[in-house]
């Protein structure tokens, strides 16, 4: 395809700002250089003096770094803003252009209470409730909850452990700090929005988000463009890295294996923000977060939104996105196996014009994609689910929450009114060098009637034929054997549910 954008060329230093704006605590900063390159974390306590905001894994697991952010979305017409958890250790100071940040610091109080202490009513009930031991993981705890109580006005138990997924306590004080999250007063209490959030601020936000950014440092460059043509044309290297969020590329910053920032940011681009419903796809921008997919594709896509509440924290799925996943290309990504049973196509722009390809051909060995080294995704097409399509997508990991697989899968078939096999996909993820799709078993089953498919026998032949095509490494995770076992007992499992499934609509 060719892209009908207007390149707004790139070049052109008029068109350029050379700083960043972001509030922290509804003030305003003005960041430029070298702290363009800092994580928020190093920028609020070395910078700032803000040592509320504790680092304790610096990979974005823990929790104990949680802030709350609100982004103002380029080309924005209202002034709606949602404050929400990311983690700072992994967050860069340039992924927050045009955004506002809340630390611990600078959480609302509520009116004093009879002693004259003024807390926010998440820190009273930590008080209370005596939710607090080492301390150390408190701060992080108090933010997740504190940006729960900006979308739930009435906590229930399984709300606060679904946003507290992302914060560990290593003291294990987890039912007191539970009992915290439900004895919190809602009374007289004014949201983070409405005592931060006013129109002189919002349009200082969406001002600058009209107008690109380049930042150069020694080694280090950020790049924010306006259009996906003009981010293409920024990719002049191979060291150039395409930055949507950084829940990847912050936890190798802190890791020492990726120091050298040349980035190229998709923040600024207006139309990748977009997730469009389609009356035969769903239509995702690469900036659109997993948070806002959750929210845009659960009638569409139930049981892929189902999956995405257990494989990541809120606040990694408040900063991070679909494409970055794909992008990243892991083998044991989780959302793969679901995109490639669906048949999900990409779209690809380079400097000059654009193209579709299929993800079942996009991935061609480990780590290596079917992308130039200056083409870009920009969109990700889902085709929408056909309303007698059985599908079912498992993880198998050690915990069950926000832990690497050892194997995904996603398996899918669909019937015609003879109860013959008209469509399947086989989808692993955790078995090869890329997440796979198994063509070859897929076609052994096509057009054999349901009743044979579920037959015993039928049923471990088909698990066993499975197990043999694919060839899985042995690590810390699982043997090469435990892996084909698992391969076999998840078709076993899909098709003891397809068997139920059956029966009762029957």
């Amino acid at each position: 395809m060719t892209s009908d954008l207007n390149p707004k060329w790139y070049n052109n230093s008029d068109q350029l700002r050379d700083y960043l704006v972001i509030y922290i605590n509804g003030e305003r900063h003005e960041i430029r250089g070298e702290q363009a390159f800092m994580t928020l974390s190093d920028y609020l306590r070395h910078e700032k003096q803000l040592t509320g905001t504790k680092v304790v894994c610096a990979e974005g697991d823990c929790g104990a770094c949680t802030v709350l952010m609100a982004a103002v979305k380029p080309g924005s017409t209202t002034t709606e803003i949602q404050y929400q958890s990311i983690n700072a250790c992994i967050q860069f100071m340039h992924g927050l252009d045009c955004c506002h940040v809340i630390t611990i610091e600078g959480l609302p109080e509520q009116s004093p209470d009879k002693q004259g202490n003024q807390l926010h009513p998440v820190q009273q009930a930590m008080v209370q409730a005596q939710a607090t031991q080492c301390g150390f993981c408190t701060p992080g705890f108090v933010m997740a909850a504190a940006g729960m109580m900006e979308v739930k006005n009435k906590i229930k138990k399984q709300h606060a452990r679904n946003f507290l997924t992302g914060n560990l306590c290593r003291c294990t004080g987890y039912q007191s700090i539970i009992n915290a999250m439900l004895d919190i007063k809602h009374e007289n209490h004014s949201s983070i929005k409405d005592c931060y959030h006013n129109p002189q601020l919002h349009q200082d936000l969406l001002t600058h988000s009209q107008t690109a950014v380049r930042i150069q440092h020694q080694n280090n460059s950020f790049d924010a463009p306006l259009d996906s043509i003009s981010a293409a044309q920024a990719l002049t290297s191979t060291e150039h890295k395409i930055f949507a969020a950084s829940t990847d590329l912050g936890v190798q910053f802190n890791k020492g294996h990726w120091q050298k920032q040349r980035v190229v940011s998709l923040n600024l681009i207006e139309e990748l923000h977009h997730c469009e419903l389609k009356d035969d796809c769903a239509r995702i921008g690469a900036r659109v977060t997993l948070s806002q997919l959750e929210k845009a594709l659960c009638d569409v896509h139930p049981e892929w939104v189902a999956f995405m509440h257990i494989f990541a924290s809120p606040q990694i799925k408040n900063n991070g996105t679909l494409i970055g996943n794909i992008a990243n290309g892991s083998p044991i990504g989780d959302n793969l196996p679901f995109l490639l049973a669906m048949d999900a196509r990409l779209n690809i722009q380079g400097p000059t014009t654009g193209r579709t390809v299929n993800l079942n051909d996009f991935y061609q060995a480990y780590r290596q994609m079917d992308l130039a080294a200056d083409e870009l995704i920009t969109h990700v097409e889902i085709p929408n689910k056909a309303d007698d399509c059985f599908l079912k997508l498992y993880k198998v990991s050690q915990r069950r929450d926000l832990d690497i697989s050892c194997v995904s899968s996603a398996l899918m078939m669909r019937f015609d009114q003879h109860n013959q096999l008209q469509a399947v996909a086989i989808a692993l993820g955790g078995v090869a060098a890329t997440a796979v799709r198994l063509k070859t078993a897929e076609q052994s089953l096509l057009g054999q009637h349901m009743g044979d498919l579920l037959q015993p026998e039928h049923i471990k032949a088909t698990a066993e034929m499975i197990a043999n095509q694919v060839t899985p490494m042995s690590d810390v995770r699982g043997s090469e054997a435990y892996r084909k076992l698992l391969v076999a007992n998840l078709y076993k499992k899909f098709m003891a549910e397809l068997q139920a499934s059956h029966e009762v609509k029957a």
